[in-house]
C-alpha cells in the first residue's frame, strides 16, 4: 500500500506563499479570443466534457487527468493534507505541514480525498501544478502551465486496436496570453492526434517500421496544425513535451524547453537509470540556429559563463501588439507566430523507444529478439536474456519551473519510489513534494520576487506481457 507521508519542506513553503500571496489567483478565459477555424472543435471536446475533469463523462479517446493547484486550490489542498495527516504516527507530525489550511477546510476524511484525487492520479500516474508570482497585482496571478494523463489513451479504428496505450505531458505559456495557447493545446491536441492514429491503425498491414514512421509523422502533424489553429494572432505560445505509448513503443515528442525522460527501475537493486531525455530546443544549437538566421532570424547568445550558469540564448522579434523588441528562449514552441516569422517552428523533435528492449535486458536484446502482434502485444524470443520482471519503466513531463531548481536524477529516484516501493510517497505525494522543493529553491534564489509556474506528469509504462 501507498502511503502519503508528511513533508517537512511544506512548513517553509507555506509560510512564504502565505505572504506573497493572499488570494486565489485568477484563470483567464480563452474560448472568445480563439480563432473562427478552431471555435468547432473545441466545441466539440466541451460538448465532451474535456473541460470538466470531475465529471463522469470523459472524451472519445478517455479520461483525462488534469493537474490542480497544491497550494491554492484549497479543495485539492485539503485532500492532500487529509492524505499525508492519515500516514502520520500522530498529529503533532503533521501539524506544521497543514498550518496554512483552515479547520474548515482541512476536515476532509479519507473516502472524500480519494474521491476527488482520484481525478488527480493513482498510484500509477499523477499530475499537479503549482502558480507562480510573477510580480503585479496578486489576484492577476495567471498559471499559463498545463498538463494531462490520458491512461488508457483510447485509439480506436475499425480493424486493429492498440491495448497499452497511454498519453500524458506538459505545456509552458509564455508572453501576454501563454495561458491560452497552452489551455487551448492541452485541450485539442490528444483529440487530432487519436484522429490521425485511427487512421495509422487501420492500415497496419504496413511493416512495423513503417508504422512506426506514420506515428512519427503522426505527432510532427498534430504539433503544426495545432499551432495553425491556435489562438496566437495576438501574442503567446507554450512548449509542448509529450509522451505517447503505444504498445511497446514509446514516442516523445518535444517542442520547446519542457522535458520528458523515459526511466527504467529495477525491484531487485533499487537501480534507477535514465533511458531517455528529451533535448531542450535552445537557439544557440547549431542545427537550430542555422535555421533561424537563413530566415533572416537574430540569435542572442549570452557569455559562455552564463550560458553555463543557465542564462537562456534567445530568438529576437517584434511583438505584434506592442511593438516591442522580445527574445522568446526556445527555437521550437506551439504559437509565437511573430518569432515563427524569424525561424521558429512548431515541428517538435520526435524519437522512438522500444520499452519491451528496455524490460528484457537493454542492448543485450536485439530488434530481431522481439516480435510484435498486429495488438501490439509482444513476442519474446527465450534467447533474450530474461529479467524476471525487474525491471519497470515509467515516464515524467516536467515544465521549466521544475527542473530548474531539481535535477532530474533527483525526479526520477522520487517518482520510482513513489510508483515501485511499497511504504513509500503516494505518487501524488511525490509530485507535492518536488513541486514544494522547487518551490522553496525559487524563493530563496528571488527572494520571493518571482517564481515560475511548475507543473509535472507521470505515468508507469506498462506491457500485457509484463505486468
Amino acid at each position: 500500500m501507498k502511503i502519503l507521508k508528511g513533508n517537512g519542506n511544506l512548513a517553509l513553503f507555506f509560510a512564504a506563499s502565505a505572504i506573497t500571496f493572499t488570494t486565489v489567483p485568477r484563470l483567464v478565459e480563452s474560448k472568445e479570443q480563439i480563432q473562427q477555424d478552431s471555435q468547432q472543435k473545441l466545441q466539440q471536446l466541451q460538448d465532451s466534457d474535456v473541460s470538466k475533469p470531475f465529471d463522469d463523462k470523459c472524451p472519445i479517446y478517455g479520461c483525462v487527468l488534469l493537474p490542480r493547484d497544491i497550494y491554492f486550490d484549497k479543495q485539492a489542498q485539503a485532500a492532500l493534507t487529509a492524505l499525508r495527516m492519515r500516514a502520520a504516527d500522530d498529529v503533532s507530525s503533521t501539524s506544521s505541514s497543514s498550518t496554512a489550511v483552515s479547520d474548515s477546510e482541512s476536515i476532509m476524511n479519507m473516502q472524500q480525498a480519494m474521491e476527488m484525487l482520484k481525478y488527480l492520479g493513482s498510484e500509477d500516474q499523477a499530475t499537479l501544478t503549482l502558480i507562480g508570482y510573477k510580480g503585479g497585482s496578486l489576484n492577476e496571478q495567471v498559471n499559463q502551465d498545463r498538463a494531462f494523463v490520458i491512461s488508457p489513451y483510447k485509439v480506436n479504428s475499425g480493424k486493429n486496436n492498440i491495448s497499452d496505450a497511454q498519453l500524458l505531458g506538459v505545456f509552458d505559456g509564455h508572453a501576454k496570453f501563454g495561458e491560452m495557447v497552452s489551455e487551448y493545446s492541452v485541450s485539442t491536441l490528444p483529440m487530432i492526434l487519436s484522429e490521425k492514429l485511427e487512421k495509422i491503425l487501420d492500415n497496419m498491414d504496413d511493416s512495423l517500421e513503417q508504422v512506426t514512421a506514420d506515428v512519427q509523422k503522426a505527432l510532427i502533424e498534430t504539433f503544426i496544425e495545432v499551432d495553425k489553429t491556435a489562438p496566437a494572432d495576438q501574442s503567446g505560445g507554450c512548449t509542448a513535451s509529450v509522451v505517447l505509448q503505444l504498445g511497446r513503443w514509446v514516442y516523445v515528442a518535444n517542442a520547446g524547453d519542457s522535458r520528458s525522460f523515459i526511466v527504467s527501475f529495477n525491484k531487485r537493486t533499487n537501480e534507477v537509470k535514465i533511458e531517455y531525455i528529451s533535448k531542450e530546443d535552445k537557439p544557440h544549437l547549431p542545427e537550430e540556429r542555422k535555421r533561424i538566421e537563413s530566415m533572416s532570424g537574430q540569435v542572442y547568445v549570452p557569455p559562455p559563463d552564463r550560458l553555463r550558469m543557465g542564462a537562456s540564448s534567445r530568438v529576437m522579434f517584434v511583438d505584434r501588439v506592442t511593438g516591442k523588441t522580445h527574445g522568446l528562449a526556445m527555437s521550437r514552441s506551439i504559437g509565437d507566430w511573430a518569432a515563427g516569422e524569424k525561424g521558429v517552428i512548431p515541428d517538435p523533435t520526435v524519437d522512438i523507444l522500444d520499452v519491451a528492449k528496455i524490460i528484457r535486458g537493454g542492448e543485450q536484446c536485439d530488434a530481431s529478439s522481439i516480435s510484435v502482434d498486429v495488438n501490439g502485444k509482444t513476442r519474446l524470443d527465450p534467447s533474450c536474456p530474461e529479467t524476471d520482471g525487474e525491471i519497470e519503466v515509467f515516464a515524467v513531463s516536467a515544465t521549466d519551473g521544475l527542473l530548474d531548481f531539481v535535477t532530474i536524477d533527483n525526479i526520477a529516484k522520487t517518482v520510482a519510489t513513489a510508483l515501485y516501493i511499497d511504504d513509500s510517497l503516494h505518487p501524488l505525494s511525490a509530485c507535492e513534494t518536488l513541486i514544494t522543493t522547487a518551490a522553496n529553491e525559487w524563493w530563496k534564489a528571488k527572494n520571493g520576487r518571482y517564481r515560475d509556474d511548475i507543473a509535472i506528469a507521470i505515468s508507469k509504462i506498462k506491457l500485457n506481457d509484463h505486468k
